[in-house]
């Protein structure tokens, strides 16, 4: 990288958030690099070229060999923002839940923003950067259906708590509230209360400016945080009534 142009690398780049915080990088004209799963002869649009698109399948153990060799042959040795943006979810209890799919949220959700965390951490201090790790306010309290999403979330709080007591690595933990995205649709969730969420456009905006804040840990939007207040501190009530509502 030349110059004061900075370099951010964005997970599940191809849809939804991801695609949205990309737009809203490119305008602010910095060098992207944009992962994702889908190849790039079936994604449309300026964003999405050899300069910018590194194919790469985070459910893989290889997913950071990918990841580094795409950034070793565009001869980026530093990223001001390593954004773990990346998920996939599933609907259902875990009883009914295909073990594969446990497996996938558990590699794509929590163990791929550890290995490529673990593996960025040379690029992200070159820059003085700052890696950044997308969670969700499902971990904050009970979601049932979707067990295995919420306790992945939940654990990548935890890392990202656990990286700042270290104090070598400059790592925000965000948690979005429910989002007009294609997880909910490729989960299995269907139910039309997901229109009235708000656009992956808005989130992402808000997302952007909780990262050029400084807060360690930011939960996006006033009824979030009250949902992560009470979820942390009124958790025995709140569970009690999730079963009463079950009934």
């Amino acid at each position: 990288m030349t110059g004061d142009r900075k370099t951010v690398l964005i997970t599940g780049a191809t849809d939804g958030i991801g695609h949205a915080l990309a737009e809203i990088y490119r305008a602010r004209d910095v060098r992207l690099v944009l992962v994702g799963r889908r190849p790039l002869d079936s994604l449309k649009g300026a964003l999405y070229s050899e300069e910018t698109y590194c194919e790469a399948d985070l459910s893989r153990e290889d997913c950071t060999d990918q990841v580094r060799s795409f950034l070793s042959s565009r001869e980026i040795i530093s990223l001001d923002l390593a954004i773990q943006n990346a998920a996939v979810g599933y609907y259902g209890t875990v009883a009914d839940q295909p073990v594969s799919s446990i497996h996938e949220i558990v590699a794509v959700n929590l163990l791929a923003p550890l290995r490529l965390t673990h593996a960025l951490v040379p690029y992200v201090n070159n820059a003085r950067g700052k890696h950044v790790l997308i969670g969700s306010i499902a971990h904050a309290f009970p979601c049932p259906e979707f067990a295995v999403y919420a306790a992945a979330k939940e654990a990548l709080d935890v890392f990202g708590r656990n990286l700042r007591v270290e104090g070598d690595v400059n790592v925000q933990v965000i948690h979005p509230g429910a989002t007009q995205t294609g997880i909910h649709r490729k989960s299995g969730w269907q139910d039309d209360r997901s229109r009235a969420f708000p656009p992956a456009e808005r989130v992402a905006r808000r997302i952007a400016r909780a990262i050029d804040g400084h807060g360690s840990v930011v939960t996006i939007g006033l009824r979030n945080r009250w949902l992560r207040l009470c979820g942390r501190y009124f958790d025995g009530a709140i569970e009690a009534v999730m079963r009463w509502r079950a009934k």
